[in-house]
Formats: structure tokens, sequence, C-alpha cells
């Protein structure tokens, strides 16, 4: 994919991994649809942003679990940009105390906007083809004991993106699916997550044992998967590096 002058929407782009994915793809020649509920660190971000790349970035107010909102988003994106050739299904939530928003945003979310983006990327509809890029968690893969409401929504993800990552959907609308498993971040979430988890001391215990790694580190596994276009195909990124699964 030639990314100069392209299109992505990125859910969960005001911060952390989203904000890491989001320059990653200015930096491509992309321009970027940010949706987030989080409107001051989207501002914050676009207004620090080099000149070159402010006129190629819109923000657009979404909660992932209404298909409304999300909706909403897509056609704004169509509306200002023209097309739409990305869309990275990043936004999530962690907490076993609220586990039914959980669900709606980790799992919910993330079928709202791969769905969307077939509906509007198909190449039999009029779109171009495409990607859809969706964050999982290294939960996706192994148990979390301490997590399991959040490591069931990140294993669905896992599922999710290799069953739409077939060549059945490549053949009929050009556009590809993946996945990215992080492994811990450092972002203000993972800073805090041993509270949302259903023991707050045995999450702390295994907290200290965790290497995390950067939002860019995790952008590079985005570049990685955009480098490569292996469909369907779930790549993590810890402290131990990048390797597909």
């Amino acid at each position: 994919m030639a990314f100069e002058g392209k299109v992505a929407l990125v859910t969960g782009g005001a911060q952390g991994i989203g904000r890491a994915y989001t320059n990653l793809l200015l930096k491509l020649g992309m321009k970027v649809c940010i949706c987030d509920l989080l409107e001051d660190p989207a501002k914050e971000f676009i207004d620090n942003l080099p000149p070159e790349h402010k006129n190629k970035v819109i923000f657009q107010i979404l909660d992932v679990s209404s298909f409304p909102d999300f909706k909403n988003a897509f056609d704004t994106v169509i509306s200002t940009f023209g097309r739409i050739d990305m869309v990275i299904n990043n936004a999530g939530m962690f907490s076993e105390q609220n586990f039914q928003k959980v669900i709606q945003v980790n799992i919910l979310g993330v079928i709202y906007g791969t769905k969307l983006a077939f509906e509007y990327m198909d190449i039999s509809k009029g779109g171009h083809g495409g990607h859809v890029i969706n964050t999982a968690s290294e939960a996706g893969l192994d148990p979390m004991y301490v997590s399991p409401v959040y490591c069931a929504t990140k294993h669905a993800v896992v599922g999710f993106s290799k069953s739409y990552g077939h060549e059945f959907h490549f053949k009929q609308t050009g556009v590809t699916v993946n996945a990215i498993c992080p492994g811990p971040v450092d972002t203000g979430f993972f800073r805090v997550f041993p509270t949302k988890c259903i023991d707050v001391a045995e999450a702390k215990k295994l907290a200290t044992k965790m290497r995390p790694v950067t939002p860019e580190d995790v952008a590079k596994a985005l570049m990685k998967l955009l480098e490569d276009g292996k469909n369907g195909a779930i790549i993590r990124i810890d402290a131990d590096g990048l390797r597909y699964v």
C-alpha cells in the first residue's frame, strides 16, 4: 500500500498507543481522523503537531460502544477527506469492576469499527480496499488471572481478527484485517491498572515483574504489519521484541 494521501481513522487516538499510531501514519504521509472521548488531550496533541501535519488531522468525539456515533465518525471522514483506507480499532477499557462496559468497548467497539470499515472500504461497494488493525493484547494470547473479563475481551479481538482476516473476506472486499498484541505499555493506563483488577494486591505484585515497552514500540508493530501485508496475521510486541504468533 502506498501511504501518501491515504486516510486513516484511529480510535483511542488522543494519547498513548493511539497517539503513537497517529504520529507514524502522519510521517507516512497519511491523513488521520483521531476519534476519542478525551477532547482536551486530542486538541493538545493536534495543537503541538508540526505545521506540515496540522491540516492532515481532524478530531471526532466518539464512544466506540455506540454504533450510531461510530457511523457518524466514518461519515465525517468521508465528508472531510473523501475516502477512507485504514481503520485502527485501538480504543479500549480495563476494569474488572465495570465489566459490562469493558465488554461493550473492547468487543462491540472492535466489531462495530470493523464492520463499518468493510462497509466503507469494500471494493465491491465503491471503496478502495484497505486495512483494519485491531489493538488486542498479550492478554488475548495468554491467561491473565487478575483480570479475567479483560482477558476474555482481548481473546475475542484476536479470534475476530483472525476470522475476518481470512482470504475469503479479502477476495470479496480488498480489506485485510490484523491484530497487534502488546505486552505492558508504559502509559498512564499501565500505572493504574492494578486498581482495576479483581485483586489489587496481587496485581501490584505482578506489575513489579513487568517490563513495559513504549507506545512507539507498539507503533513499530503497526509498521511491520503494514510492510509485510500478511492478511490475518497477529503480531506480538513486548520487552522480548516483535514476532508473529
